[in-house]
């Protein structure tokens, strides 16, 4: 008995992204739809194991930014001690003059000296703010960049992960005779017995 389906072809679609193929017969919104689950389990593997991936450098940069604020902070700190003792020994200086004898003597010399060399480490405690703010700034930006780094690279996994925009691959099933499973094979013996004309009739 001849039956169409034995030559029957199956146009099917293929999702080279999640590795799946369509049902002979299941539309391609179908599909898509049934893809969406393959694609969220998929997408949150990549996205734990992109996460892990930065996570870690992200910490780091962040510790150095926070270190580089200390930096910053302390040199603050350190140049404000520096103006207030300048001040100090400059005002005791300027006093002790108005109310000492007019002549300069060797103990106002030197606390006029000593008022000076506070002033040059004030100025260099200045230089020292500027640079620490620098590296804080470096530091910022390197943070910043890795962060939009990390967003472009979720952003690229998401679209790529897209079972609604992705491209299916269509191709055609034919059957070959090679593909033939026999599920059963049987025997059946039939009697017949010959009556005294020679003609075969059924024995049962």
């Amino acid at each position: 008995m001849y039956d169409s389906k034995d030559n029957e072809i199956f146009e099917l679609m293929q999702s080279k992204s999640f590795k799946e193929i369509s049902e002979p017969g299941e539309s391609e919104r179908d599909f898509r739809v049934r893809l969406q689950q393959s694609a969220r389990e998929q997408r949150d593997a990549a996205m734990d194991k992109l996460r892990q991936k930065y996570n870690s450098r992200i910490a780091t940069m962040e510790e150095r930014v926070r270190k580089a604020e200390q930096a910053v902070s302390r040199q603050e700190d350190q140049a404000k001690q520096h103006k207030m003792q300048t001040a100090i020994s400059l005002g005791t200086t300027l006093l002790g003059s108005f109310l000492g004898k007019s002549a300069i003597s060797a103990t106002t010399l030197g606390k006029a000296t000593t008022a000076a060399r506070g002033a040059g480490r004030v100025l260099s405690k200045q230089e020292d703010i500027k640079r620490a703010v620098e590296t804080l700034e470096v530091q910022r930006q390197k943070l910043q960049e890795l962060e939009e780094e990390f967003k472009r690279e979720t952003d690229l996994l998401v679209a790529a992960m897209n079972p609604l925009t992705e491209e299916l691959e269509q191709f055609t099933v034919k059957p070959l005779k090679k593909n033939i499973l026999l599920k059963m094979f049987a025997l059946t013996w039939v009697p017949y017995r010959l009556t005294a004309t020679g003609i075969a009739e059924p024995a049962w």
